[in-house]
């Protein structure tokens, strides 16, 4: 398996490792505690965590077999609530970096079809766009419980597009879709994007960040922003610069208020004018939060930094201290805001009707920070969504991206 952003080649460990955790998968039985096995660990929230435990295609077909005969012999559809997956001890899955490429993680969906999942992860395996599609065919045939499907860093490809179009027409309830690094660009956006909005579809977040959609992969995303089809959307470090935003800016000017909660635009390459545009039309469509700083892969996809100077963050305080405004959160580190910026901020923070919590990086006076700090103490931090927490891994350290 060739390596693909950055993704390190896998040797299969020995499939005797597995046995403890093969055994306990079969008793059907959950946990109250952190268990972990010489391979994996399984946590009481649900997660089976085998992310970069080098299971390879073979080792991920017997966890597979063992989640579905479990499945078979003890039930476990609906929990007591109702909700599917709830009376089996494992409802989400990461495989994360285990080296399963296309035929381990198609053998393995097939044979876990019928066990009623919420999440999987499926992070840097070599997963090709017809990898994708297989897996597309499998979860058409499942219980139709999983939520959430991290692709992230697997090369799909030009048919990245047509591949997750794919998955989005398999999975009916599916709300949470990763394609972070997946090679998808504006073109494959374009065939997503009319799947999304052809099929009535609402998504709680996409991840697109780390994919070359360049300014042209704007139109599309402007589509799906003004139609209100999702509430979370994170496209950093994908070459959008000022034409880009300028296109996002017009369709959060349209879009239905208060729809689109989360937005991040990381080291777009966005410029001071473009940038002030922007966060004066997220404040206007009610986002929540606008995320204009760096994303930790940066330097690796050559992405360039967004830039904020005086005259943007003047325009930036006035425009969030005009009117009442949902944004408490505003991401600007690392886009060349210092002291001089930041004070400008504050200038007008002080007078606002709505409380900004800014970060803002280094280079700026303590003294700013903890004035700005104490102008938006009440506003709570933001809460990881449960589809993010449930692909928090204790053997990978790397935090889903934006």
């Amino acid at each position: 398996m060739s390596e693909f952003a950055g993704v390190p080649s896998v040797v299969p460990r020995p499939v005797d490792r597995l046995a403890p955790l093969l055994a306990w998968l079969r008793t059907g039985t959950a946990t109250g505690q952190r268990l972990d096995f010489p391979s994996g660990t399984a946590l009481p929230d649900g997660r089976l965590d085998l992310c970069k435990q080098q299971l390879g295609p073979e080792g991920a077909r017997l966890v597979a077999d063992a989640l579905a005969d479990a499945a078979q012999r003890h039930g476990g559809t609906d929990g007591a609530d109702g909700t599917e997956g709830d009376g089996l001890p494992v409802r989400h899955l990461l495989l994360g970096t285990d080296g399963l490429g296309d035929d381990g993680a198609d053998a393995f969906a097939a044979r876990t079809a019928d066990v009623p999942v919420r999440t999987l992860y499926l992070g840097c395996n070599g997963i090709t766009a017809a990898g994708a599609c297989r897996i597309a065919d499998r979860l058409r045939a499942s219980p139709q419980t999983v939520r959430a499907l991290w692709l992230k860093r697997n090369p799909l490809g030009l048919h990245a597009g047509q591949a997750a179009a794919e998955l989005v027409a398999a999975v009916e309830r599916l709300r949470t879709l990763d394609l972070v690094q997946t090679g998808l660009d504006a073109t494959g956006l374009a065939v997503l994007v009319d799947a999304l909005l052809t099929g009535d579809r609402h998504f709680e977040r996409l991840y697109l960040g780390g994919n070359p959609l360049g300014p042209e992969g704007a139109g599309p995303l402007a589509r799906l922003i003004a139609a209100g089809r999702t509430d979370e959307l994170y496209a950093s470090a994908a070459g959008l610069g000022d034409t880009g935003a300028r296109t996002l800016a017009a369709a959060l000017r349209t879009a239905p208020h208060g729809r689109l909660r989360r937005l991040s635009l990381a080291s777009s390459g966005i410029g001071p004018d473009a940038a002030a545009e922007l966060v004066a039309a997220a404040a206007t469509a009610g986002v929540e939060l606008l995320d204009l700083g760096r994303v930790r892969a940066a330097g690796a996809l050559s992405a360039a930094d967004n830039r904020i100077d005086l005259a943007a963050a003047d325009r930036i305080g006035a425009a969030l201290a005009a009117a009442p405004h949902r944004l408490g959160h505003l991401v600007l580190g690392n886009t060349g805001v210092r002291s001089r910026e930041a004070h400008r901020l504050l200038d007008h923070a002080a007078g606002a009707a709505t409380p900004t919590r800014y970060l803002l990086g280094k280079g700026v006076a303590g003294s700013i920070v903890r004035r700005l700090g104490a102008l938006s103490a009440d506003v709570p931090a933001p809460v990881p969504a449960p589809d993010v927490a449930a692909v928090r891994s204790v053997h990978r350290t790397t935090p889903p991206q934006n």
